[in-house]
């Protein structure tokens, strides 16, 4: 009889250890599944940087090379955008403060000014500490800020006012974020639009995804 029991005893031991076993199986596969992102889109083909020369807002060097050794997010503006760019930058600002501490410590904001006529680096250091310190705004001639356009896939162009000032003109550009990885490489693309009708909002959108692409960057 008391060898039924301890027999009996050992079988339930066996079958709640096997079922936790499963849990646990189960729980680990569902943690480790990579979530699906929602703003962030990467790009099968991870184009390294051109080179650049360009100077930023504190009137540094700045090159591709500081691009490597860490992430970067990246925008394409110009500081009299009237709208566009201010609520861009408004919005990174609150990604950079919502993102996980972890990945805050090796994530670079980058303002590109595709205005370089106008944005002179006193202008880029007036406009933007403004929406967070630790951002950088960096402009580059003409020449070399269309190869660095071209590569990631941006697109601007001089719209002329219709007052006929040479001067008074804005510029249409593509209003996506850029992600670049710490080789240097265009890694992925946010882009904002995909946020409308989404309940959560464009901020909580892209500070979930980044949050989830740097976890599956880490462990890859």
């Amino acid at each position: 009889m008391m060898k039924n029991k301890v027999q009996g005893n050992a079988f339930v031991y066996l079958v709640v250890a096997l079922i936790a076993l499963g849990v646990g199986f189960y729980s680990y596969q569902y943690i480790a599944k990579p979530k699906p992102l929602v703003m962030i889109t990467t790009f099968e083909k991870l184009n390294a940087l051109p080179n650049i020369n360009a100077k930023t807002h504190t009137n540094k060097t700045f090159t591709e090379r500081d691009f490597i050794g860490q992430w970067s997010i990246v925008f394409f503006g110009f500081t009299t955008c009237p709208d566009i760019c201010p609520t861009t930058m408004m919005d990174m600002n609150q990604v950079q403060k919502g993102i996980d501490e972890k990945w805050q410590k090796d994530t670079q904001f980058v303002f590109v000014s595709v205005d370089p006529e106008r944005d002179s680096t006193e202008v880029l250091a007036r406009y933007v500490p403004a929406f967070n310190s630790e951002f950088i705004g960096i402009r580059m001639d003409l020449e070399q800020t269309k190869v660095l356009t071209k590569n990631l896939g941006v697109a601007f162009m001089k719209t002329p006012a219709h007052d006929n000032n040479p001067d008074n003109y804005m510029v249409d550009h593509t209003a996506r974020w850029f992600i670049i990885d710490p080789l240097g490489r265009r890694y992925a693309l946010i882009n904002p639009t995909d946020a409308y009708g989404k309940s959560e909002g464009l901020v909580p959108l892209v500070i979930e995804d980044y949050n989830n692409l740097r976890a599956q960057a880490n462990r890859g």
